[in-house]
C-alpha cells in the first residue's frame, strides 16, 4: 500500500494532468489502491485530500521565493552592492527551478500553472496565499530598491513604482511565455532584466552614461 506521502504525489500528478474538478474521488481511491474505508481513515474528506496536496506542492510556489528573498536580505542586506542583491533578493528566487527544487519533482510550468489558475478560482485559500505573495514580493522589492537609493547606488531622480510596476510586469510576461513554451530558459530572462533594468536605475557613472543605452524587452 502506498504511503501518505506517495498518495499525494500521485494525486498531484493527476490533478496536474486534468485538473482539480475531472478527477473523481473513486478514481484516486483506485488509483492509490485504497479502499473506500481506507480513504476516509486516511484523509477523512476529499476536501482535507486536496487541502494537503495543496500544502504539499501549491503552498511552497509562493512560500519558497520568498524565503529565498527574506534569507538574502539577511545575509546580504549590510554590505552586498545593491546590483548583486537585486538578483539574489528578487529576481533568482523568482525563476521556476527554485520551486522544482523544493519539491523534488520536474513538472512542466504550463501544467502547474494552470493548475494554479484553477485552484485560484476552486480554493479560498489558494487565492488568499497568491494575494499575499503578491503583496509581499512587491515589498522585498522595494526594500531593495530604496536601500539603493540610500546607498547613492540607485539615482534618486527616478519614480521607484515606476520601476517596481515595471519589473512585476515583466515577470508576468515571462510566465506567459513559458506557459506557451516551456524550454524557454527563464533564469535568462530574469537575469536579462536585471541587468536592463539595473542600467536604467543605477546612479550616473563619472562619464556620464550607462552600459547600454536603454531597455529593450527581455520577453520578446
Amino acid at each position: 500500500m502506498k504511503t501518505e506521502n506517495e498518495i499525494l504525489e500521485m494525486v498531484f500528478a493527476m490533478f496536474l494532468e486534468r485538473g482539480f474538478s475531472a478527477i473523481s474521488t473513486n478514481e484516486m481511491i483506485r488509483k492509490a489502491g485504497l479502499t473506500k474505508g481506507g480513504f476516509y481513515y486516511t484523509f477523512h474528506s476529499r476536501e482535507e485530500l486536496e487541502q494537503r496536496v495543496i500544502g504539499a506542492y501549491i503552498t511552497p510556489y509562493f512560500a519558497v521565493p520568498l524565503a529565498q528573498m527574506e534569507q538574502a536580505w539577511r545575509e546580504k542586506g549590510q554590505d552586498t552592492p545593491t546590483q548583486a542583491l537585486l538578483w539574489d533578493g528578487f529576481f533568482r528566487p523568482l525563476c521556476f527551478g527554485a520551486y522544482l527544487e523544493q519539491v523534488g519533482q520536474e513538472i512542466a510550468f504550463r501544467d502547474f500553472y494552470l493548475l494554479l489558475c484553477e485552484g485560484m478560482k476552486k480554493f479560498p485559500s489558494v487565492i488568499a496565499e497568491s494575494k499575499a505573495f503578491e503583496r509581499q514580493k512587491q515589498d522585498c522589492l522595494r526594500r531593495i530598491l530604496q536601500r539603493g537609493q540610500e546607498r547613492g547606488e540607485i539615482s534618486k531622480e527616478i519614480d521607484l513604482e515606476s520601476y517596481l510596476t515595471m519589473c512585476i510586469a515583466m515577470q508576468d510576461g515571462i510566465q506567459a511565455l513559458k506557459v506557451l513554451d516551456d524550454t524557454i530558459d527563464d533564469r535568462e530572462k530574469y537575469e536579462i532584466i536585471q541587468k536592463q533594468i539595473w542600467n536604467e536605475i543605477s546612479s550616473p557613472k563619472p562619464y556620464g552614461g550607462r552600459i547600454d543605452g536603454g531597455v529593450t524587452s527581455a520577453v520578446s
